[in-house]
């Protein structure tokens, strides 16, 4: 019988997959890593979209639409305050998270990379804010004190009481509009995210762009269920909807 020879790789073999394996890993890694982030601020934002929506729906039918809140005036922190006052019993809050201490002088960018505004509820700020026990941070702002606030083409949108602003993660970077931050209007008609359809005051095509400070970016995310504006262009509500696959954007890397 013949001897069968068993050929092993050599080492110069094996350390040759190894470093094409990690070539691969290195260039495929980032981008599973970014899906993932998105991913999962995309719940995330989808499920504070569904609470606070819960609770407006019960303050209303304890106290009425919110010009009956007190909201005093356009940025007053007074106003601000007694939204959160309302509504935030309605959430599970974090200890020690009601007086917002994980918003004050938070540092934010727009999804250009630019300098956001700096969201807190320190002295002198139009902000009330209060942090939930699953590590998202909530801020208010009063708009309108009658709700006669107009900000797009729908009833509810011509109807604005305040804002809302909510961080998905808390204070974890990066705060940026757009990827971890985002804005709903509280109107006399129920919650409406930014960037909707009917909103002509942060439309989706202008203020959800990487070349846009991404205040209006809420609405695609909820109802789209992405975050493909920050890799490609031509999303479009009637339009394009999702990237035919994108490489990892500049604004990732610190992500």
């Amino acid at each position: 019988m013949g001897k069968i020879n068993k050929r092993g790789f050599t080492l110069a073999e094996v350390l040759i997959t190894l470093g094409v394996i990690g070539i691969v890993a290195a260039m495929t890694m980032p981008t599973l890593l970014v899906q993932h982030r998105e991913r999962e601020n995309t719940t995330k934002l989808k499920k504070i979209y569904s609470t606070m929506t819960q609770a407006y729906t019960r303050a209303v039918a304890e106290r009425g639409t919110p010009e009956f809140w007190d909201l005093i005036g356009e940025n007053d922190p007074t106003g601000a305050e007694n939204i959160k006052q309302i509504l935030s019993p309605y959430f599970t809050v974090k200890p020690g998270g009601i007086n917002g201490e994980i918003w004050l002088d938070t540092n934010t960018r727009q999804l250009n990379n630019r300098p956001g505004p700096n969201i807190g509820s320190g002295e002198g700020g139009e902000y009330a804010t209060f942090a939930v026990v699953d590590g998202m941070s909530i801020a208010f702002t009063v708009d309108d004190k009658d709700c006669k606030g107009v900000f797009g083409d729908s009833k509810a949108l011509q109807n604005v009481c305040a804002t809302f602003i909510v961080d998905v993660n808390g204070s974890k970077q990066p705060n940026q509009f757009g990827f971890d931050i985002f804005q709903f209007y509280i109107t006399k008609y129920g919650i409406q995210p930014y960037g909707s359809q009917a909103d002509t005051t942060h439309p989706f095509e202008t203020s959800c762009t990487l070349q846009s400070d991404g205040y209006g970016c809420a609405g695609w995310v909820v109802f789209r269920n992405n975050m493909d504006y920050r890799h490609c262009t031509g999303l479009e509500w009637n339009g394009k909807h999702k990237c035919h696959g994108f490489d990892n954007s500049k604004y990732d890397n610190d992500l």
